[in-house]
């Protein structure tokens, strides 16, 4: 008798745990642990694919001496471009490069501070084409420039220049910007200048008073990366 009284208590003991384990398992706040959780995994395993996508391409970086442009978190003057050298989970060693072409030592800074890292972009490959006439950029123009006494220096300028397409000149337009190109046509009283961007993008053509020219700049290396860069997008290099 006694032992069957026993075996009932046993029964009712796991009858109760189990409703008490049911009871757990349709609670609110289970529930909610256990989406957290799934949602937690989730986020760690995109986490982790993201930073392997990073390590991939700092790899092959390091491998191919591929050129990658880094921008830097909440910092507009923190940008640099160069291939990596080393990396770990945490730092990566870049060999800089100035926006002339030319080594300008190595940085080692932590991978987390970048915002984001580019690669095979219209900026990229500008760099790439720089990097490779770099030498060309340091190189004068022989210009033989005559300044005759009857005409404004300006205009005189313009002249001499006009036609040029080996010379990317630089104007100052009324104590404001600066407008590069090559000139085009002149008059006396204006002139055309077919525009060339930073990194020798095609502006199209624009026509200037001479009269509001404040400062010119002609043949320095500015001027010749456009140009440079100008020939090789229209792949005259």
């Amino acid at each position: 008798m006694v032992r069957k009284v026993q075996n009932s208590r046993s029964r009712f003991a796991r009858n109760n745990i189990l409703v008490e384990n049911m009871r757990l398992r349709s609670s609110p706040l289970l529930e909610a642990a256990t989406r957290y959780k799934q949602a937690y995994k989730k986020s760690a395993k995109k986490q982790k694919l993201n930073m392997s996508i990073l390590i991939q391409q700092l790899e092959k970086s390091k491998q191919n001496k591929e050129l990658l442009s880094f921008t830097i978190y909440n910092d507009d003057t923190k940008f640099w471009c160069g291939y990596v050298l080393d990396y770990s989970e945490d730092f990566v060693a870049i060999q800089h490069f100035t926006k002339f072409g030319k080594k300008d030592g190595i940085i080692v800074h932590p991978i987390e501070r970048f915002e984001r890292i580019d690669f095979n972009d219209d900026y990229v490959k500008a760099m790439e084409c720089i990097i490779e006439y770099s030498d060309q950029i340091y190189k004068s123009q022989e210009m033989n420039l005559t300044f005759l006494q009857s005409e404004s220096f300006n205009h005189s300028i313009l002249k001499q220049l006009n036609g040029n397409k080996e010379v990317i000149t630089s104007f100052e337009i009324s104590n404001d910007e600066y407008y590069s190109g090559y000139i085009t046509e002149v008059s006396e009283i204006d002139f055309v200048l077919h525009s060339v961007g930073k990194i020798g993008e095609d502006l199209g053509m624009s026509i200037f008073k001479i009269e509001d020219i404040t400062s010119i700049q002609l043949d320095d290396v500015d001027n010749r990366k456009r140009n440079i860069l100008f020939r090789w997008r229209k792949a005259s290099l």
